[in-house]
């Protein structure tokens, strides 16, 4: 017999032995298996028609679904594939239910509501709308089980015309033994579709190319919620750009209006691999818009480079860096403050920390920024030398009595206070990569992907981290003192510049 040969026919035999002398489960064990079998597809069964009951939110969710105790009318603007429709649906599964579960903090209806969900047309609200909430329509008035509502919670289906298995509203069952119904509006038919009865709640799932379609949704919340007003939530990947609706929610958003942006970031179910394939298939010019949810910024952005270029790993700051920080001062928008750590080896300058908070007086202030080191110089723009009514003192001098190093006016090299010559240098060193971002400061990317222009000029608004971080930028490598350099030599002087 071959060598080979044999030596796989010893190897099947040894097999053999071993199966043979493997042990055998006694009557109890294997009863105790399939009743270990039996659990876990029980559990699993359960998982897949409960969805709404084992549904646990990102930080990113929870926050945006807060928002509406505030906020009337909501904007999620998001990237592609982060899962803004399903979040949506279960915020109105719950509504059409009333099984809030015991972590929302979000808006909550007492009672039986009325919603409509609005989509571009018949097969995207079946296919992805309500699909998400109910499932797939099977006939009958029934669905598959695949969406966030239980069937059982269903009572009843009209089905509308067009369409086929297209709902034209479900009524659902409450916990307060009443039905709630939800209808399904397509906004492609013109807002003269949308004309009739007073909803509480109304979801729009991306958005209207019709600009009559968004007014028409708050006319039907204006007497909603029990004549308080209802609400109006608009899930969308800006695909159109800088509408008129982006822009003043972005822009000039009124009271009662907010807009979120999500990113890849926030979505830890993508991870990198996901990432790479969706954008190998998305033109260049998308890749924005399809991974952060930008908007083509009206002339464009201040610093037009990507934001992978400029980030980098949190790190411990090495003692021969040059640390300064710069503040913003805010009365009518947040007072900010931007820390830098400046690298004499490479040239390099780090933005590593961010102080971002509104309404509040300069102490309350001034103890955040000496938390994060009180040794630390600070420069602040011109407004800081304006004398404030009643007190007769300066914003600086405010700060300065409260233990903070205020140590110089900003401006520019030359001596100017013009912005364009700081953002030009803030740009060379983005785009050289001697400016760069720690990962985990995410309010600055906030601010940082809205930075843009209008008419030539920067648009001021949402741009507070911004300007802290220009101020600090341009000063880090003047004054920016490092660790042996901060510490006290005799009697500390403020050193102003005029």
């Amino acid at each position: 017999m071959p060598k080979a040969l044999r030596k796989k026919t010893e190897s099947s035999k040894v097999a053999s032995e071993k199966k043979v002398g493997a042990k055998k489960l006694t009557a109890a064990q294997k009863r105790k298996a399939e009743s270990l079998a039996k659990s876990i597809e029980i559990i699993k069964k359960d998982k897949e028609q409960n969805r709404l009951k084992y549904f646990k939110p990102y930080p990113w969710q929870k926050e945006f679904y807060k928002a509406g105790i505030e906020n009337k009318q909501r904007m999620l603007m998001a990237a592609n594939r982060i899962g803004k429709t399903y979040s949506q649906a279960v915020e109105v599964a719950y509504h059409l239910t009333g099984k809030y579960p015991d972590w929302w903090e979000g808006i909550r209806f007492d009672r039986p509501v009325k919603i409509w969900c609005l989509g571009i047309n018949g097969e995207q609200i079946r296919d992805v709308i309500v699909k998400e909430l109910f499932g797939t329509y099977r006939g009958s008035g029934k669905f598959d089980s695949a969406g966030v509502i239980n069937e059982k919670d269903i009572f009843q289906v009209t089905m509308a015309m067009g369409t086929p298995r297209l709902p034209r509203d479900v009524a659902v069952h409450h916990v307060s033994g009443n039905t709630s119904l939800v209808g399904f509006k397509q906004f492609s038919q013109g807002h003269h579709s949308l004309m009739g009865s007073s909803q509480d709640y109304i979801w729009i799932d991306e958005e209207p190319t019709d600009p009559t379609i968004y007014p028409q949704c708050l006319t039907r919340t204006l007497t909603g919620n029990d004549g308080k007003g209802g609400y109006v939530v608009l899930t969308m990947t800006p695909e159109n750009g800088m509408t008129k609706l982006v822009t003043q929610f972005m822009d000039k958003p009124e009271k009662g209006q907010i807009v979120h942006n999500v990113t890849w970031d926030d979505a830890p179910h993508l991870d990198d691999e996901a990432q790479k394939q969706i954008l190998s298939a998305v033109p260049e010019y998308q890749r924005e818009m399809r991974c952060k949810g930008i908007p083509v910024l009206g002339e464009g952005m201040v610093f037009p480079v990507a934001e992978e270029t400029i980030k980098c790993e949190p790190f411990e700051i090495p003692p021969h860096f040059k640390k300064l920080a710069a503040v913003d001062f805010g009365i009518t928008h947040p007072t900010t403050c931007v820390w830098t750590a400046f690298n004499p080896d490479t040239d390099t300058i780090y933005v590593y920390e961010i102080y971002k908070c509104k309404g509040e007086v300069p102490a309350i202030h001034a103890s955040a920024i000496k938390a994060r080191g009180k040794d630390i110089p600070i420069v602040y723009p011109h407004d800081g030398d304006n004398t404030e009514k009643g007190t007769g003192q300066t914003l600086a001098q405010m700060y300065m009595n409260a233990g903070v190093k205020m140590n110089n006016r900003f401006t520019n090299a030359d001596g100017t206070n013009h912005v364009e010559p700081g953002l030009m240098e803030m740009l060379e060193r983005f785009r050289t990569g001697r400016l760069q971002v720690f990962d985990n400061l995410k309010p600055w990317f906030d601010e940082f992907r809205r930075y843009h222009r209008k008419n030539g000029k920067i648009h001021k608004d949402f741009d507070d981290l911004m300007d802290a971080t220009r101020y600090a930028a341009i000063s880090v490598t003047r004054f920016g003192l490092n660790e042996v350099e901060q510490q006290p030599h005799g009697e500390y002087s403020v050193a102003y510049s005029y």
